[in-house]
């Protein structure tokens, strides 16, 4: 079976490009990927040995007038779907107007989430707090959005999404029914996260540096733990990521906040390699993402055997055990800062929390989920 596989931008090393990844490299069938913006430097290397397909290129910048644009050229493009059999839609937003020229065939959703800063309250929220003059641009956006994205979703004729918090956006929005939205989450490659036991004194945040991925509660938090605990002295903050085109206002603002300190590190656009050593060496995670729609790093850092801190909200209530695996905690610096301390403070319940993660997400390794995608695929052609 040929299937084409849709996403705008393949450009970055993260959770939605390595899930395409994954499912292209070990599904049975045959893929090829068609995007509107890929660049190999910064994604990960593997997408070179791929089939990609590039159309009109689209901006990666989320200004209205430029989301506009994309969505003009998403809508407007045509992919000769003769020589497939089905095609999947990497759907973050603006990715599911591709269906309007392109629905000869099956067309499946895979959705990381509805658009994000209409569909998460508190995204949305916190936008609107931060730029009160677009309320009446946000408003007229979201409206106009809404109405084409319901149109859109008309041609997908199954839905999977990565989380229940994900689904439950879908059903709120109205995009599906949901007989036809199931819960797949992503896997996990638990063969390359070996547990090396260490627990060096440092808390680490790993992930891409965007604004909602609410880096300031780790900064303040990490502060206020210090604060209160001046016995914990030895302790540092390393925030490891990847600086997204239009973040470097973010940066330097996370920066600015830890000036002078020479105990909070960051380590910006790290390679594979250094990722993955910052999580086997860390004394533990502090995932401070304000509504995460599922969240591919606590599981990687809970692979490592390391205890996950994390918001209570969204995707970390549903992959993080709390109390067995990590602290599921208030997003405010004082709770984070008091999960810290408690770490801090008792080495064997880091080790028992980090033999839990390990234990846990054996269950999410990449077979399952490509295995019923393949499944789901067959069914739906043979019908």
């Amino acid at each position: 079976m040929r299937v084409a596989l849709y996403y705008p931008w393949v450009y970055l090393r993260s959770g939605v490009e390595r899930m395409m990844l994954e499912l292209v490299k070990r599904s049975r069938h045959d893929w090829v990927i068609y995007t509107n913006h890929y660049y190999p430097e910064q994604t990960f290397p593997e997408f070179k040995d791929l089939e990609i397909v590039e159309l009109a290129e689209v901006s990666v910048s989320r200004g209205y007038s430029d989301v506009g644009s994309a969505a003009l050229t998403i809508i407007k493009q045509k992919i000769d779907q003769r020589e497939f059999d089905a095609m999947v839609v990497s759907s973050e937003g603006l990715g599911d107007f591709i269906t309007f020229r392109n629905h000869s065939i099956p067309v499946i959703c895979y959705c990381h989430t509805p658009l994000k800063v209409i569909h998460d309250r508190f995204i949305r929220r916190q936008y609107l707090n931060d730029n009160p003059r677009m309320r009446v641009p946000f408003a007229v956006f979201s409206e106009t959005f809404k109405i084409f994205d319901r149109l859109a979703w008309r041609y997908y004729q199954y839905v999977f999404c990565n989380s229940g918090e994900v689904r439950r956006r879908i059903l709120e929005a109205g995009l599906a029914p949901p007989e036809k939205v199931e819960v797949l989450s992503p896997g996990l490659d638990v063969e390359i996260m070996k547990p090396s036991w260490e627990y060096q004194k440092y808390f680490v945040a790993v992930g891409r540096v965007k604004w909602w991925k609410n880096l300031e509660l780790a900064i303040d938090s990490f502060l206020e733990f210090k604060r209160r605990n001046p016995g914990f002295d030895e302790f540092s903050l390393r925030i490891t990521g990847l600086v997204e085109p239009g973040s470097e206002d973010y940066f330097r603002m996370l920066q600015r906040m830890a000036a002078g300190r020479s105990d909070i590190v960051f380590q910006r656009d790290p390679t594979e390699e250094e990722l993955l050593a910052a999580y086997s060496s860390s004394y533990g995670l502090v995932f401070p993402s304000l509504n995460e729609d599922w969240g591919m790093t606590p599981l990687e850092a809970m692979g490592f055997g390391k205890p996950v801190i994390a918001v209570r909200q969204g995707g970390p209530t549903e992959s993080v055990i709390d109390g067995e695996t990590g602290i599921l905690a208030p997003p405010e610096p004082g709770a984070f800062a008091a999960a810290m301390a408690r770490l801090a403070a008792d080495p064997e319940l880091v080790r028992k929390m980090g033999e839990a993660g390990v234990a846990h997400v054996q269950k999410y390794d990449w077979s399952h989920f490509v295995s019923r995608f393949d499944d789901y695929l067959d069914a739906c052609v043979r019908k």
